[in-house]
């Protein structure tokens, strides 16, 4: 599997988790949920977004490489 496709697989992945977590809010709204959100989900979108600018950078990177050696 490329880079590329890890990344989008990686995005789908958490779009599908965070779409859940919507769902689970419908019927889990105390403190803890309230919590639980800040404390992890808010953190874990921006980290997988990191993470995702990161792999496309590391496919321009490794193409780049590639591109190279066959020179």
């Amino acid at each position: 599997m490329s880079t590329s496709a890890n990344g989008a697989r990686l995005a789908a992945l958490t779009k599908d988790l965070l779409g859940r977590w919507r769902q689970t809010r419908d019927y889990w709204r105390d403190d803890k949920a309230r919590e639980f959100e800040e404390r992890y989900l808010l953190e874990l979108e921006s980290t997988v977004n990191a993470a995702i600018s990161g792999i496309a950078n590391l496919e321009t990177v490794l193409r780049k490489v590639r591109s190279d050696c066959e020179q």
